[in-house]
């Protein structure tokens, strides 16, 4: 059976990430290059001393912020708070009319046989931990930890299906909904996935992204990438992707991005704004190591290529983490595939001024990638000292943009790449 392939545009998109309420405050931010970071909290080191000094704290909001009754969300926890939230104003932002309901939902004409894709890469732990915290205690006679409860809820706040489920309850959503695991690329895989359920014509609008809640009462995510070796040193918290005095990644509790993909005739037949089109997607896999990237580079240059065949890229947002290894593997990936400065893209990584949200950030990229191209300008890499025969952009500029890419690489060897294109 043939099957005629369907455009696919990005009608919506929402973020909320650092201290960025919104994604025009975030895209404000980025252009300013406005870096927000705070110094460990003490009651994290009673018994660990970090190596990193700063991090970026999980946002503070609350759901009536966004429209959404805070009765909603009491068997949430903050990742699935944060991307119901993400969610709506995706939608607002896409043109959908959204009414509430007697039962805390929304009433939201156009999207019932819709679908959810999100990408998460640990799910909601903090409750988990306090859960488990007051399970053992009384077992083990830990009088300093009883005040730990344990969340009769703690099942269904924590399952990894949680965040697109809430989404599909709270907006009236009959079609898929699910969420995947790629570590750092997960967000970048659930755009991909949502993409295909519309190329192929399966579905005419689809909600994805990205989401991560590392928040926890004691620092102990973070302490686990700091045993790793992955966070950076820097005296200031600025992580230098892309810079020769980089050290490693600057830790986020957690962020989150949502999109809204759609079929391009049903776009434009409601009359909604377009940010970008998918043109393309593509994923691989390194089969080499569970944390560390393969330093030959062989499968992220595959994906690159995969999405950029004979087209001439105009933008590269780069995974960029600022770790030693994967700088410079992707730096010499890009030399390779796109030559000499003088003829590469415009390159930056957003998280050399956000830091790494884990599975929110290839989704929060994806969509900086998308107002890049509607907007035409570049925000700055955020670096100094930077690799040679680079082309970082290191200010926000103007910038004619055609094509652009979205990389995105995690732990366990998931490659990606989203290939968008202006409309």
């Amino acid at each position: 059976m043939d099957i005629k392939p369907r455009r696919v545009v990005v009608t919506g998109v929402s973020a909320i990430a650092a201290d960025s309420k919104n994604v025009m405050e975030l895209w404000t931010n980025l252009n300013k290059a406005h870096h927000f970071v705070v110094p460990i909290n003490e009651k994290f080191e009673k018994n660990y001393k970090y190596k990193t000094r700063f991090y970026v704290p999980f946002p503070e909001f609350k759901l009536d912020d966004y429209g959404i009754p805070s009765k909603a969300g009491v068997f949430m926890e903050e990742n699935s708070k944060i991307a119901v939230s993400c969610a709506k104003q995706a939608l607002e932002d896409a043109g959908f009319n959204m009414q509430p309901t007697s039962k805390n939902t929304f009433d939201v004409p156009g999207i019932n046989d819709a679908g959810v894709i999100i990408g998460m890469s640990l799910g909601a732990l903090r409750t988990a931990f306090n859960s488990v915290t007051s399970h053992i205690s009384s077992h083990l006679n830990l009088d300093e930890f009883k005040a730990f409860r344990f969340n009769r809820m703690v099942i269904p706040i924590t399952m990894d299906s949680c965040v697109a489920a809430w989404i599909s309850i709270l907006f009236g959503i009959n079609g898929p909904a699910f969420s995947l695991n790629t570590s750092c690329a997960s967000g970048n895989y659930a755009i991909g996935e949502a993409y295909k359920k519309i190329y192929y014509g399966e579905r005419k609008v689809m909600i994805t992204g990205g989401v991560e809640c590392f928040k926890d009462d004691n620092g102990s995510i973070m302490r686990g990438f700091d045993t790793l070796g992955a966070l950076t040193h820097s005296s200031d918290g600025k992580p230098q992707s892309f810079s020769n005095d980089r050290s490693g990644f600057l830790f986020s509790e957690g962020g989150c991005g949502m999109l809204i993909l759609e079929e391009y005739e049903h776009a434009l037949q409601r009359g909604a704004k377009i940010y970008a089109e998918i043109e393309d997607c593509s994923f691989t896999s390194d089969s080499n190591n569970i944390v560390q990237m393969d330093d030959a580079g062989t499968q992220i240059m595959q994906v690159v290529k995969n999405v950029s065949s004979n087209r001439k890229i105009d933008y590269f947002n780069a995974h960029g983490t600022a770790t030693h290894l994967n700088d410079m593997v992707e730096s010499n990936m890009i030399k390779e595939l796109f030559g000499n400065k003088e003829t590469q893209p415009y390159i930056n990584s957003t998280k050399s001024i956000l830091g790494h949200n884990i599975g929110a950030s290839s989704a929060i990229e994806a969509i900086v990638t998308a107002m890049s191209i509607k907007e035409q300008r570049v925000h700055p890499n955020l670096s100094n000292n930077n690799i040679d025969n680079l082309n970082v952009v290191t200010e926000s500029m103007p910038a004619s943009l055609q094509y652009a890419i979205s990389a995105s690489y995690g732990f366990g060897g998931h490659n990606s790449a989203i290939l968008f294109k202006k409309v």
